[in-house]
């Protein structure tokens, strides 16, 4: 019987192009950039500060690390970088949904709606290098913002990246959960399938693209579609 079920969200309960995200994602932000300082040494320093952060395994938040990171490249004020970002998130980021050609996965939202139908626990357990502000958004575009999510795996919060253990091990805390009880929705064969090193029974998507085929080492408990867990779910949480 599971008591609480992890989805990953990009490919899993949403579709994008993941090319076009990255182009255009990056795109927008070095724009944004050359109204602060230099968009090449910041575009740069940021990359780094990312790829530390995606490393963090420790005591400190993502969040942390990333600052920590990106304050020692940078010789622009903190307060100054936040309130970019921030903004950035509310007046940019929202504008990239059309551009990557964002779309809710047809089952999702019957799917979330059924999770907490019988009381499970529900995570949305996405790779914890976005700010909650860039998450939510992202949720809106899947049309599934309206739920009160046990958790949502921000890099403010978490302490770890997929497909880290530590990153599940954080989650199974802080829902108070046991791994056996749990179970993780997702497309890719290594980072959400990783979660399963620690006990957590794992559902590979089929319905897009599956990624990370020919560099994981993990097998998936049950491979199905989306809409494969609206019969499957009342099963498992009994």
């Amino acid at each position: 019987m599971i008591k609480a079920i992890l989805f990953d969200l990009d490919g899993t309960l949403l579709y994008s192009d993941l090319e076009l995200f990255t182009k255009h994602y990056f795109s927008m932000l070095r724009e944004e950039f050359k109204k602060i300082g230099d968009e090449d040494s910041l575009f740069r320093s940021l990359n780094i500060a990312v790829a530390k952060m995606m490393q963090n395994r420790g005591l400190k938040s993502n969040n942390d690390v990333f600052w920590e990171e990106f304050e020692k490249l940078v010789n622009i004020d903190r307060n100054i970088m936040e309130d970019f970002f921030n903004n950035f998130y509310l007046e940019k980021f929202p504008k990239l949904k059309d551009m990557v050609k964002a779309r809710p996965n047809p089952y999702a939202k019957e799917v979330i709606k059924k999770a907490f139908d019988l009381g499970l626990k529900v995570v949305i357990a996405t790779n914890a290098v976005f700010p909650l502000i860039a998450i939510k958004e992202r949720l809106r575009w899947a049309e599934i913002d309206n739920y009160n999510y046990d958790l949502i795996t921000s890099m403010e919060i978490m302490h770890a990246c997929k497909p880290f253990p530590e990153y599940y091990k954080e989650i199974l805390e802080k829902i108070g959960e046991k791994p056996e009880k749990t179970m993780m929705v997702g497309n890719d064969l290594q980072e959400d399938l990783s979660a399963s090193s620690l006990g957590i029974i794992t559902f590979l998507t089929m319905d897009g693209q599956i990624l990370n085929e020919d560099k994981s080492r993990y097998t998936p408990d049950i491979i199905g579609k989306m809409e494969d867990l609206l019969e499957i779910l009342p099963l498992l949480s009994k």
